[in-house]
């Protein structure tokens, strides 16, 4: 079993700890500044888990919110000595070149125990084929050839915790049948694309669900989403992609509204069995026995 939480989810550990700690002394983020001799968005983005906190900063900050329990102290000095640890995702040949918001992503989907994904546009990342992924960049925005290269290096290191033989990550994907029916690529693409769907949903630690057309009104419309749930002792995170910008959701309502969401789709999606016969159904348009 490996070690519960990386780097991501304790700097956010952390970072809820000292907010914690500053409201319970009743103190503002100004104040910490001031004791810093910094910034206010420093001391924000410290507690969002954005930022790291230097061992001295981290000793003022408890002096000025009265820790003075010995244990405590240590404790969250050794979180933040962890915390400041670096993500194969945080090596400057793949931060570099990541979108905006996705290196936290890919840092909490690293930590994570399970995911439960919708997708209403395409397959899920962790389940795409190479060439699928490469006809995805080929058809976005234009990035140079060593951008796609890494890009998809990234989308592989991923998809390698699905493989893991030790404690791999569980996940469960739904997605819209349009998903199939949607050509990304040529007929060749799309038919190692959906080997490659059947192959994965055969693994003991992926499920994949096909939700029909037919169902017409359903919560996914929205759009697509992610929930990411860590040890029994972590809070779960929901993650929402869109031209916008990417928004992390950590409220209990927020989650519990889009866990009723994925309740809701789960129960209208086909069932794993009925999925494999869709997935064979569409191997053969696309030319796949």
């Amino acid at each position: 079993m490996t070690e519960t939480g990386g780097p991501t989810v304790r700097r956010r550990t952390l970072g809820t700890a000292l907010t914690e700690l500053r409201e319970g002394a009743g103190l503002q983020q100004k104040d910490a500044a001031a004791a810093l001799s910094c910034s206010t968005s420093k001391v924000s983005r410290i507690e969002q888990g954005k930022g790291l906190i230097k061992p001295m900063e981290l000793r003022t900050l408890l002096d000025l919110y009265g820790v003075t329990e010995e244990h405590t102290r240590a404790g969250l000095l050794d979180l933040a000595r962890r915390a400041a640890e670096t993500g194969w995702w945080e090596q400057a040949e793949y931060e570099s070149i990541m979108p905006a918001g996705l290196g936290v992503y890919v840092g909490l989907e690293s930590d994570a125990r399970t995911v439960r994904a919708w997708e209403l546009g395409w397959v899920n990342g962790l389940l795409q084929h190479e060439d699928y992924a490469a006809a995805i960049l080929a058809g976005g925005r234009p990035v140079s050839p060593d951008t796609a290269r890494r890009l998809l290096e990234v989308r592989g290191r991923r998809q390698n915790r699905l493989l893991a033989e030790d404690d791999p990550l569980e996940l469960w994907a739904i997605m819209d049948e349009s998903v199939l029916m949607r050509p990304i690529g040529d007929s060749s693409v799309m038919a190692n694309q959906i080997k490659h769907l059947q192959i994965m949903a055969e693994r003991p630690n992926v499920t994949v669900q096909i939700l029909p057309r037919t169902k017409g009104m359903n919560p996914g419309l929205r759009g697509s989403f992610t929930i990411l749930e860590f040890a029994p002792n972590e809070s779960p995170i929901v993650y929402v992609e869109s031209p916008a910008g990417n928004t992390f959701l950590e409220r209990d309502h927020q989650v519990r509204n889009f866990r009723n969401d994925y309740h809701h789709l789960t129960a209208g999606a086909m069932d794993p069995q009925e999925t494999m016969d869709r997935l064979r159904e569409a191997a053969k348009e696309y030319g796949s026995s």
